[in-house]
């Protein structure tokens, strides 16, 4: 459907006025339409549900980071990340 996508931060606003009001006025508050609303309460969404905790790759720098970048850090002190 076209359109703006729905922010986290209108989700919550939603959610927190939909405790104490309609789907309708609740829906206004937080600037989304009466579709949206019932799509968020029929998913029962919650804001940032969908961001990953995790790494989805491995880091090729992890095992180097500390014994090669780590050292020249040190040994300089204005060393910069520019530098790096």
């Amino acid at each position: 459907m076209p359109g703006a996508r729905i922010t986290d931060q209108q989700v919550t606003i939603y959610m927190k006025h939909r405790k104490r009001n309609s789907q309708v006025i609740a829906a206004a508050k937080a600037g989304i339409s009466e579709r949206s609303a019932r799509r968020i309460d029929k998913l029962d969404e919650q804001p940032l549900s969908n961001k990953r905790q995790w790494r989805t790759r491995i880091d090729p720098l992890e095992s180097i980071w500390d014994s090669i970048v780590g050292q020249l850090r040190f040994q300089r002190a204005r060393c910069t990340s520019m530098l790096l």
